[in-house]
């Protein structure tokens, strides 16, 4: 999830109106005013965008949640984090789901309920299922979001990456272009090998290997592999561990005249290695 947090965060500083646009639909009367801190004072709380915005009749916020695994849980933090920001901010906070990956999930929720004894509380948030808007994206009023059309297929034909690369060649800021590009990258990973990527991106991969976005898409990896390493290491070091423990537990009962079925039950020790070993006492 790391990389599309990341990558969706990079977008909304790109071009925040693309994703009103998406929101409101073009000629909205919603206006940008200005981008919030997504620092909320709940410790390990974070929203992924925040926009103060105003519709011509009151100001408010608009927060964004981007999500790829629908988990009705993960609704009761994102509710938490509404309502501290709204009293920060002393405005209306309207938090919008963005459910990034279709995937094999059927449902998509958009809110919860607690019910005690047949009273209720409803939370319920807007949602919006970035698939539904593939015609916008490919028709380029919503060209800044091209990086994430692999995700609306579980597996999308490789030629995905060349109509992405061409929605993003009409992004007319040179840096915003090369930006969005190596969003695109990132994202296609979860879909493509590094190799297909590199074929469809060509001579721009050099330049968007140097983008901040590639790069710390790249620290966060290793950091990963680094941590994975790490904990199999310990995993083979404990199954060592124990292996030569119940070697030295077989050693001493087979000193004390047990059985080797016997011994073979008692430790998981493979009669044959047993037997071995009692070769090499004697």
């Amino acid at each position: 999830m790391h990389e599309l947090d990341r990558a969706v965060k990079v977008v909304c500083a790109l071009n925040p109106n693309c994703l009103l646009d998406l929101f409101y639909g073009r000629n909205r009367t919603v206006k940008l005013k200005s981008v919030e801190d997504t620092q909320i004072q709940i410790p390990e709380h974070r929203a992924d965008k925040i926009w103060r915005v105003d519709d011509g009749r009151r100001e408010g916020c608009v927060m964004l949640e981007a999500i790829t695994v629908p988990d009705r849980r993960e609704l009761r933090r994102i509710n938490l984090k509404n309502a501290a920001l709204q009293i920060s901010l002393e405005v209306p906070v309207i938090t919008i789901l963005v459910y990034l990956e279709r995937g094999k999930y059927a449902t998509f929720p958009e809110g919860y309920e607690d019910e005690i004894g047949g009273l209720a509380n409803q939370h319920r948030f807007a949602r919006v299922l970035l698939w539904e808007h593939e015609a916008r994206i490919r028709s380029g009023e919503l060209k800044e979001l091209a990086p994430f059309l692999p995700l609306f297929e579980e597996e999308p034909a490789p030629y995905i990456l060349e109509v992405e690369n061409q929605l993003l060649e009409t992004v007319t800021d040179p840096q915003q272009r090369l930006e969005l590009k190596a969003v695109a990258a990132v994202v296609a990973t979860r879909r493509f090998s590094e190799e297909l990527i590199k074929q469809y991106l060509k001579l721009e991969f050099d330049m968007i290997k140097e983008t901040s976005v590639f790069k710390e898409w790249l620290d966060q990896r290793h950091a990963e592999g680094v941590l994975e390493g790490e904990i199999k290491g310990e995993i083979k070091g404990e199954i060592k561990g124990e292996i030569k423990r119940q070697i030295e537990i077989a050693k001493n009962m087979l000193a004390k005249g047990l059985q080797i079925p016997l011994i073979a039950e008692l430790t998981g020790i493979p009669e044959e290695e047993l037997f071995r070993l009692k070769q090499e006492l004697h």
